[in-house]
């Protein structure tokens, strides 16, 4: 995990939340996204489910994103392997948001139990892979 500049950060965050429309601190489903390519399930249906965790690395890893960044809910932001990304809230990062250099997609874990994610391909994958993934939206 390597730390990003903060004059980068700055930079990244700013694009970050124009293209996916984050005007607040914390992001869908808990505050509206005008976007329609988001979707948020319920942490538990994700959060340490080996196979849900591999398929989502997977898709990054099959786009070329065997880096990503992760943004820590202080707003540090970080460059990580996508084969050790942990979709989930997390007592000591707290919300986290994952995204890749060219902004196609997005990952989200609140403090809500909730797991989010933007981008159409992204989501395409997941649904076709969870076959009840229409049972555990997040309400």
């Amino acid at each position: 995990m390597e730390q990003v500049s903060s004059q980068k950060t700055d930079d990244l965050v700013k694009k970050l939340k124009f293209i996916w429309d984050i005007e607040k601190h914390y992001w869908y489903p808990l505050y509206d996204c005008k976007r329609s390519d988001v979707i948020a399930f319920n942490a538990e249906y994700i959060e340490d489910i080996a196979d849900k965790v591999s398929e989502i690395q997977n898709f990054l890893l099959g786009h070329n994103n065997n880096q990503i960044y992760e943004m820590h809910e202080d707003r540090t932001l970080w460059i990580v392997e996508t084969n050790s990304l942990d979709p989930s809230y997390d007592g000591r990062y707290c919300e986290r948001f994952w995204f890749s250099k060219d902004f196609n997609w997005i990952i989200y874990a609140s403090h809500e139990c909730s797991i989010s994610f933007g981008g159409k391909k992204l989501i395409s994958s997941l649904k076709e892979k969870w076959q009840d993934w229409e049972l555990n939206l997040f309400p």
